[in-house]
């Protein structure tokens, strides 16, 4: 379990009187206000700090972010099969991307400063584990601020431990409860990473070992192979987006003031310069209509369409550019090690050696035609290392075929390609 000190966690709740419509609630600001009675004046520095966005700047290329799934269940319903998994990853992907279809229905008035964010997810490892735990409650311990919740990446307390947390981002997915008494369904819960000027210290998690993001069974999947909670409560796999948001640094947009404009009391900020101010988040609808803070010249209305409300997920549909430079920044400048390991590449013979099919279900050939060498070592790794297949390639072969993949699980692998004194890696995904 973790010390919960200030602000580290941000959670999705559905409540039980929500129509399917009203689907996406978050309860990160019930938190904050109970950390500023603990601690006076926290939400005032807070706000400080927000509005002080320091993170550099620079764009690059696309980041590649490993995942581990972790699917802990105590029943066959919430033992996920893998087309959760993928149709999970491929809205993800899509999402962040901006190719999603539903961007269509971002209003004109929000063009110039929505886009993609240059990351795409790549599954690393799916980690089934079935535990005894009847449900892996979401409450705070009032003297030590443990979050109980956090037992679900444990394995000693019935959950699944994270692997390697500074390289991975490892999503856990489970049956998260409510404490007695409490209606309602949790749907996700997520940490930001630690040192961001927009969070302030002590909100992030105590340890590593708990790093990531928690979502519940029922609101887990995509477009291809819907949630469970689809049909009930409009779910489409987007609280997943919402919560990696968190992980990789965004708040919510309205800054979790419970009902405040710029000027007035207890006002905050998320840290988005490009956000438009709000006086609060929506009620898991997609009013369109509203417009609760005036920033006078060039003021817009809220953006309902952003993933960091709490809008319907049938409403949800964009990124602002500046969320995607700040998320971008903090893969370049605090989470670095997240990231598909790419090897040795800025020699040639990087460029001359091609992988098809990408993915693959069961053979991979290696294309040399364009090289002249003298002979080749193909190694396949799983992410951890591990060498789980050898292959020795002669000068005369210019396309060579490794066989026989179908029998390791699906996930992402490296073929490791010594080659005339040079090792390149190259990262390309099982899937049957």
């Amino acid at each position: 379990m973790t010390k919960f000190t200030l602000l580290l966690i941000t959670s999705s709740f559905l409540l039980s009187n929500l129509s399917a419509q009203n689907t996406n609630k978050c309860g990160s600001h019930e938190i904050l206000k109970s950390i500023e009675q603990k601690n006076p004046g926290y939400s005032k520095e807070l706000n400080k700090i927000g509005n002080s966005n320091t993170l550099n700047k620079t764009r690059g290329s696309i980041i590649y972010i490993p995942v581990v799934v972790h699917v802990v269940y105590k029943n066959a319903t919430e033992n996920l099969s893998d087309s959760y998994i993928t149709a999970q990853i491929d809205i993800l992907n899509k999402t962040y991307a901006r190719k999603n279809a539903d961007t269509t229905n971002t209003r004109s008035i929000f063009n110039n400063i929505v886009g993609p964010v240059d990351v795409q997810f790549v599954l690393a490892q799916i980690k089934r584990v079935p535990t005894t735990v009847q449900g892996f409650t979401f409450d705070f311990d009032l003297f030590s601020g443990e979050n109980y919740a956090d037992d679900v990446k444990i394995s000693n307390n019935g959950g699944s431990d994270a692997v390697i947390p500074t390289k991975n981002l490892n999503i856990w997915v489970c049956d998260i409860t409510l404490p007695a008494g409490q209606a309602g369904e949790l749907l996700g819960y997520a940490y930001p990473p630690p040192g961001l000027p927009n969070w302030g210290a002590g909100s992030s998690y105590s340890s590593v070992a708990v790093d990531g993001v928690v979502i519940d069974y029922i609101a887990f999947g995509g477009l291809s192979k819907l949630p469970l909670g689809a049909s009930t409560y409009g779910l489409k796999g987007k609280t997943c987006v919402h919560e990696v948001g968190h992980y990789l640094g965004l708040r919510h947009i309205w800054g979790d003031d419970g009902g405040a404009c710029q000027g007035d009391f207890g006002f905050e900020d998320d840290g988005i310069t490009d956000t438009p101010h709000a006086d609060n988040e929506s009620n898991s609808d997609c009013n369109k209509t509203k417009n609760t803070c005036n920033q006078g010249t060039g003021d817009l209305p809220d953006m309902v369409e952003n993933y960091m409300d709490y809008s319907s997920e049938g409403c949800q549909n964009a990124f602002t550019k500046g969320q995607s430079s700040f998320m971008y920044n903090v893969l370049t400048n605090i989470r670095t090690g997240i990231r598909v390991p790419t090897g040795i590449e800025e020699n040639t013979y990087s460029t001359f050696i091609n992988l098809f099919p990408n993915p693959t279900s069961e053979s991979l050939v290696v294309n040399f035609s364009n090289l002249d060498y003298t002979n080749a070592v193909i190694e396949i790794k799983d992410m951890t290392g591990k060498t789980i297949k050898t292959a020795y390639v002669n000068e005369k072969t210019a396309i060579f075929t490794v066989d026989g993949l179908s029998k390791f699980p699906n996930g992402l692998y490296i073929a490791s390609i010594s080659i005339n004194n040079y090792k390149i890696n190259k990262s390309f995904l099982i899937n049957k």
